[in-house]
């Protein structure tokens, strides 16, 4: 997950696509994502990385096993608000509108 958000975010703040992302119950409507709402997509996603390397560094990979003291925990809190709010607004500027390639699916009986 990790380097899925790294990449992504990578992918997205660097060549800004316009693409449509299809609702998750009904596939007729989404939103249309522009450049602008796919930078900021993509800096939330990097956000969430930089939070969850954080996490990892101090949880899993440093010898001592305790936990982080209160600035990391600062530290970490001000990464994870920075991503809701860059995700958050890459969602709220994406237009709501029908989806372009969708097509209902044939009825076939008696």
């Amino acid at each position: 997950m990790l380097m899925l958000c790294v990449l992504g975010g990578m992918f997205l703040l660097v060549r800004a696509p316009e693409f449509f992302m299809p609702a998750q119950w009904d596939p007729s409507i989404g939103r249309s994502f522009d450049p602008l709402a796919s930078r900021l997509l993509g800096a939330g996603l990097l956000a969430l990385a930089t939070a969850g390397a954080g996490y990892l560094h101090a949880m899993y990979y440093s010898m001592p096993r305790r936990l982080p003291g209160p600035a990391a925990q600062r530290r970490h809190f001000a990464l994870l608000l920075a991503a809701l709010v860059l995700i958050g607004a890459a969602l709220a500027r994406a237009e709501v509108g029908p989806n372009p390639e969708y097509r209902a699916p044939l009825r076939t009986g008696s």
